[in-house]
């Protein structure tokens, strides 16, 4: 029975999220509205002055460059060492501040006039990066009342973005020192140490089971760090070092999942991708401020920001979306297009504004502009949203065709296996079906040939046959919590015989299936049916084949040891009590002939050597063959092999194989030399027969080879198909390879 993906969140969890919040509007209004109004802004490195709001009337004054060397009673040197000091300390607008500086290699000093509150330092605060901390908020906030269960990554990812949220704020208070926000800074940055790490160790699935008590201890020492950040008694530089190795850490674990992790590498993938779409837009503006051109809309760029914390959201939880998880789908391709068009537009058009351009000129670029971009949206948005959906969400094959699509792909499904994998990979999930089971129906059993996000006790049985088939192609709404998992059973039928059954359950966006993509859907059903039958005879006949193939071999061999015990025995004894003085010439050759032949006859049906191993019973096959023809072909054989056999059917076949090869050279090709060559290993085995006769073109697969009668080659095929070998048979430049 399915649950509900969104049950309610309990009363006791609202608090703790709503106290994130309130920190999180405090600390902004100490951003916006407590921190000195200063009238310039400096770097927290290294003391440089980077920008000026507000310029003196009359009389020396800042400049863009200055370094910092005190302020007030504090200088420059206390304050990067205390974090309790700070700049400007109960100062009010009109105050005189003496500010020293070094400018140009020389000190001097500055009487600035404190300006207090002013509208072009407050948007320069307001546009700024303090608001990311609350995207990270609304996601930490959304994991801990609406996604269930409660488990370690449940709590890590809660515990990454409330941490993160905080050390974005923080990080925009801490250079007026204000409520300790610098000292918070440090202790929030060791905090994130064990807890990102420990999220992108288990992130996307755990590498390796680690003690609890290894985990305890690295939790431990990140909160003795922060601790000792609050009583300052660590160097004043030292969280750096824990910023670096987070982030660096991070990098390396997800790298790893992505080697040793082959199922979870689209995961990783997308989270990287993400990564970088969410920071192109600020490298971008980086860029444009190293060559001077400073564009006012540049913090537009914040926006792209959040789309990586979108991303590990949708990773971890999209599974648990339910009827979000197509929109969100959706929502990640629009907003990465987006972010990519706005970052493209905003490098081409910023630098364009410092071109000498008429006024009047500007309006016409710009509805070509406008009219540019509006027919990328509509011609590229489509193209890239099936990319996206293709490379990174998993939905493979276009819904709008599927019907015909995957009636294409069912003539490359020539096994089980690979029908199997069709429908797990790319057919069910481009119908966005998250929960499904596929049942063959044989002898009156049924059998699960495929099931996702089901447990095996929900699989029905042969008790369930009748119930099932009186569900076909109804849609069963989810109407009680006794309704179960499935809402379609569709038949897989042959004639009047069930073959099958496709069980449907969770399907995105809200469990629907529309009475119109019912008959599509069966549809689909009907097609795999008949290719589930197909591949079913095939194997039953393959099997009785080889059966057979088996029972044909084992005749040869009692043919073979009758002639040689009886047969060539008694001629032996017959021989021995002939008279020799009496006996021909010509019945000497004449029973010599017949024992000669009597022995080839022997090899051919078993060859003796065979025994011993394939590769001496090919060297022998080789002298025979070359006896045979009088030395009139010469056969060279050149094979590698292990002491280890392989086993005893696929040396028999081997070798029926590498002797119709020889044979149809002899017989058809009229060739003078062949050459036997391959490497026999229980690793690998493969084998090149090569010949200098004449070539023709012939079909490859099995039926054209019979129909054509070339029932040797369709021999050499059916037995390559029988040991789950490969066979590739080509003509070029009269050479023939088997």
């Amino acid at each position: 029975m399915r649950k509900n993906m969104f049950p309610h969140w309990q009363i006791t969890e609202l608090p703790f999220s709503a106290l994130v919040l309130f920190i999180l509007v405090w600390f902004t209004y100490g951003i916006l509205f407590k921190a000195p109004y200063s009238g310039f802004d400096f770097s927290t490195g290294n003391g440089q002055v980077m920008e000026i709001f507000t310029k003196p009337t009359q009389g020396p004054t800042l400049q863009t460059g200055d370094t910092l060397v005190k302020i007030g009673p504090v200088s420059w040197v206390d304050y990067k060492k205390d974090a309790r000091l700070s700049f400007f300390e109960n100062s009010k607008a009109g105050d005189k501040v003496d500010i020293a500086i070094k400018r140009n290699d020389a000190e001097l000093t500055i009487p600035w006039k404190f300006p207090g509150f002013n509208r072009i330092e407050f948007n320069a605060r307001f546009f700024n990066i303090w608001g990311l901390a609350y995207i990270f908020w609304f996601f930490g906030a959304a994991v801990q009342l609406l996604i269930r269960p409660k488990n370690g990554r449940w709590r890590l990812f809660i515990a990454a973005n409330y941490l993160t949220a905080f050390w974005l704020i923080l990080g925009c208070l801490s250079a007026w020192h204000l409520w300790k926000s610098s000292t918070l800074l440090h202790a929030v940055t060791w905090l994130l140490l064990p807890v990102y790490l420990h999220l992108h160790w288990v992130f996307p699935r755990p590498l390796k089971e680690l003690p609890k008590g290894a985990w305890i201890l690295f939790y431990l020492a990140g909160f003795s760090f922060a601790i000792a950040e609050t009583t300052q008694s660590l160097p004043r530089n030292w969280y750096a070092l824990a910023f670096l190795v987070t982030l660096f850490g991070s990098i390396t674990l997800e790298i790893i999942h992505f080697t040793r992790q082959a199922d979870q590498r689209r995961d990783v993938l997308l989270l990287a991708v993400s990564i970088f779409i969410a920071f192109v837009p600020s490298i971008g503006f980086g860029f444009l401020v190293m060559i001077g051109t400073v564009p006012y809309i540049g913090p537009a760029t914040l926006f792209a920001l959040p789309f990586m914390p979108l991303a590990y959201f949708y990773v971890i939880y999209r599974r648990q979306l339910g009827g979000l998880e197509v929109r969100l789908n959706r929502f990640i391709s629009l907003y990465a297009f987006l972010v990519l068009l706005g970052t493209a537009i905003l490098m081409l058009v910023i630098p364009a504004t410092n071109l000498d351009i008429k006024p009047e000129r500007w309006f016409f670029i710009g509805i070509m502009l406008i009219l540019f971009t509006a027919f990328i949206v509509i011609t590229a948005y489509p193209v890239f949203q099936a990319f996206v959906e293709k490379r990174f969400l998993g939905i493979r094959l276009p819904y709008q065709n599927l019907q015909e699509t995957y009636s294409s792909r069912l003539t490359t499904s020539t096994s089980l296996s690979s029908l199997l994998q069709l429908l797990n990979d790319e057919v069910f999930p481009s119908l966005l079906v998250r929960q499904f089971a596929f049942m063959q129906v044989s002898n009156g059993n049924l059998k699960a040939m495929l099931a996702r996000n089901i447990n095996p006790e929900q699989l029905p049985d042969e008790s369930d046959m009748n119930e099932l088939a009186s569900q076909v192609g109804k849609y069963i709404p989810n109407i009680s919590p006794d309704s179960g998992w499935m809402r379609l059973v569709l038949p897989l039928k042959v004639g009047d015989s069930f073959i099958g059954f496709w069980l449907l359950g969770r399907r995105d966006p809200d469990d629907l299936y529309p009475q119109a993509e019912i008959p599509i859907l069966q549809s689909l059903a009907n097609q795999t049916a008949i290719a589930l039958s197909n591949i079913l005879h095939a194997e039953q006949l393959r099997k009785m084949y080889q059966s057979d193939i088996e029972r044909y071999e084992k005749e040869r061999m009692r043919l073979a040891l009758e002639l040689h015990d009886s047969i060539l025995n008694e001629l032996a004894v017959l021989r021995t009590n002939l008279d020799e003085a009496n006996l021909s010439p010509k019945f000497q050759t004449s029973y010599e002939e017949l024992t000669r032949r009597l022995r080839e006859i022997v090899s051919e049906l078993r060859p003796s050597m065979l025994m011993y191993g394939l590769k001496p019973a090919i060297e022998e096959l080789a002298d025979n063959l070359m006896e045979r023809s009088g030395d009139k072909i010469k056969i060279k054989v050149d094979i590698q092999a292990s002491e280890e056999r392989v086993p005893q059917n696929i040396e028999q076949h081997l070798f029926r194989i590498v002797q119709e090869a020889c044979e149809n050279a002899l017989r058809h090709a009229q060739a003078n030399n062949i050459a036997i060559s391959g490497t026999l290993t229980h690793q690998r085995i493969s084998m090149i027969i090569e010949d200098d006769g004449t070539g023709f073109d012939t079909p490859q697969d099995l039926s054209s080879l019979i129909i054509n009668q070339h029932f040797g080659l369709a021999g050499m095929v059916e037995r390559t198909y029988l040991i789950g070998a490969e066979i590739n048979i080509t003509w070029a430049d009269y050479t023939e390879k088997s």
